[in-house]
């Protein structure tokens, strides 16, 4: 019995380190336990959390995970209605800390990943992903360190999304999101959506992110459905 159990740990030591899995969600029970719908109106619909108002601008729905080192965050998204008139956002906030429990532009202190449809503002492809740094309620503007050089497009803090990934069929599909950040350098990288194991884009936020508590999933005139939430600390 007692080689048995060095042989187990000796195992156990020489495996490597996937990850510890601080959020796992599939959502295959009809109530929110762990879940603070904010604004919009959020539900479980055929197992999948799903924000079903398409007029609300600043719907938001927070859990508590804590968030420091190499984070990764997965999940899946389906479009399920809204965006009709060319108008539409969708984002998470991360490393969130005292986040607000009322409708807001800002949410704490945290940083805000957002994928923005507005063709008329920003013409070709149309989505454009942004991010943003929240101070407070009120206070949340563009960080644009994670774009070197000079703006593609003169906005300032966007980067286009390839067109390939914007065709009208894909609306009918599940799109899985998959993406890193080390919170101590605030370098990451985002995974291709049509192959989640390899990264077609990295990023350097330019400085550490501060380690926090929280995440928020936030949607703009937009109804989407998620599911197999996942956040992992890898280091």
């Amino acid at each position: 019995m007692k080689i048995v159990k060095v042989i187990l740990i000796l195992a156990l030591l020489s495996s490597p380190l996937l990850g510890v899995s601080q959020v796992h969600e599939t959502f295959s029970s009809s109530s929110l336990t762990r879940w603070t719908p904010v604004s919009g109106t959020w539900k479980v619909l055929n197992g999948r959390l799903t924000q079903t108002d398409t007029r609300e601008t600043m719907a938001m729905i927070t859990i508590p995970v804590n968030q420091d080192g190499v984070m990764l965050y997965e999940f899946d998204l389906k479009y399920v209605r809204g965006g009709e008139d060319d108008y539409a956002g969708f984002g998470i906030h991360i490393c969130t800390n005292s986040p607000t429990n009322k409708r807001s532009w800002g949410n704490g202190r945290s940083t805000l990943g957002w994928i923005t449809w507005d063709p008329k503002q920003y013409g070709s492809p149309g989505a454009f992903i942004q991010v943003y740094k929240s101070t407070g309620i009120t206070s949340m503007g563009l960080d644009t360190r994670i774009f070197p050089g000079s703006d593609p497009l003169r906005y300032g803090g966007i980067l286009p999304v390839r067109k390939d990934y914007l065709k009208y069929e894909y609306l009918n599909y599940t799109v899985p999101v998959k993406f890193q950040i080390n919170t101590r350098t605030g370098r990451g990288r985002f995974y291709d959506p049509f192959n989640p194991d390899r990264y077609y884009y990295s990023f350097d936020l330019g400085a550490p992110i501060r380690p926090g508590g929280y995440l928020t999933l936030r949607m703009n005139s937009i109804s989407l459905s998620i599911d197999n939430v996942r956040v992992t600390q890898l280091d």
